[in-house]
Formats: structure tokens, C-alpha cells, sequence
């Protein structure tokens, strides 16, 4: 038998990150569309004229599932969305991958120029767990349950080190590549 409170508090986590990743990365793409609009271009297999809508469409998207997320009412639909988004993600960096070509990833207005990789395939791997474990709390417990001060505190801080992680994928990878390079 799961502990219920330690269940909620997990969800807390689950919903924490992924509000907070939505939100950095839907509002860093409409923040430049139109440079979202031409990395998307990079992948190859975007069509020309469905670019512009997804520079708009993708990121609403991704602020609407945080919105939904932060709502106990809603939160079962956002975590669908939430894990139906981050999936995507997943299959267009593995997709970015096998077709070559060094297209970077815009998920997060980065002006680094990293190729998709596998640290990208990781973290949206990562996020669509985090949706799906989330989802099976939502179905295992119901969405309102307590939650203490001090879980509260630890949540916050554990969403904070993944959204960070999250966010700062680019820069790692980057990182990495640099010091293997130098080797």
C-alpha cells in the first residue's frame, strides 16, 4: 500500500516542474516567434507555411497545459496535454537526430547552437515521465490532497533544480561537448 501523502507531495513535484518548464518555454517562444518560426525551419520536415502558425500555436500550447496544470480542477487534463506536448517534443528531437543536419533546439528562446541530441531526447523523455507519473497519482488519489509546509518547501525546491536542469539542457550539452572535445 503507497503512503498518500507522500504520493501528493510527489504530484506536487510532477506539477511544479512542468508549470514551470511550460511556462519558461512557451513564453520564451512567443517572446521571439519569428526565430522560433525559422529553427523550426532547421529540422527539415517542418513545412514552410505551417511555420508561422506553430510559433504561435506550440507555445499557447505549452502556456495553456501550465495554466491548466496550476488548476486542481483541471489538472488531470493538463498533465494529458502537458505529457502529449513533451512526447512530441521527444519524437521531433529524435527525428532531428536521425535526420542530421545540426538543427538546434529552440525550446527555450537558447541562443546556444547545439544540434539536437541525445541530452535533448532525455529531458523530454524525462518530462513526459514526470506528466505520466503524475497522471497515474491524479488516477490512483484524485487530485486534492494535503499537502504540509515542509513538503511544500522541499517540492518547490526539487521543481526548481529540475526546471533549472530542464532549461539549461543546451548549455550542458554544450558544456560537455566542449570538455570532450578538449579531451
Amino acid at each position: 500500500m503507497s503512503d498518500p501523502l507522500l504520493l501528493s507531495d510527489l504530484l506536487l513535484v510532477c506539477r511544479l516542474t512542468l508549470v514551470c518548464v511550460l511556462a519558461v518555454a512557451g513564453l520564451a517562444k512567443l517572446r521571439d516567434r519569428r526565430r522560433f518560426a525559422l529553427a523550426l525551419g532547421e529540422f527539415g520536415f517542418v513545412p514552410s507555411g505551417a511555420r508561422p502558425a506553430l510559433a504561435v500555436l506550440v507555445p499557447v500550447a505549452e502556456l495553456l497545459a501550465a495554466v491548466l496544470l496550476a488548476v486542481p480542477a483541471t489538472l488531470a487534463v493538463g498533465l494529458l496535454l502537458a505529457g502529449a506536448l513533451c512526447a512530441a517534443f521527444c519524437a521531433v528531437a529524435v527525428a532531428a537526430m536521425r535526420r542530421g543536419g545540426g538543427a538546434g533546439c529552440p525550446c527555450f528562446g537558447s541562443r546556444t547552437t547545439v544540434p539536437m541530441g541525445a541530452w535533448h531526447v532525455a529531458r523530454n523523455a524525462c518530462l513526459t515521465g514526470l506528466a505520466l507519473l503524475g497522471g497515474g497519482i491524479v488516477l490512483a488519489q484524485g487530485t486534492s490532497t494535503p499537502v504540509s509546509g515542509a513538503a511544500l518547501g522541499l517540492a518547490v525546491a526539487a521543481a526548481a533544480y529540475l526546471t533549472a536542469f530542464a532549461v539549461l539542457t543546451d548549455d550542458l550539452a554544450a558544456f560537455f561537448a566542449t570538455e570532450a572535445a578538449r579531451g
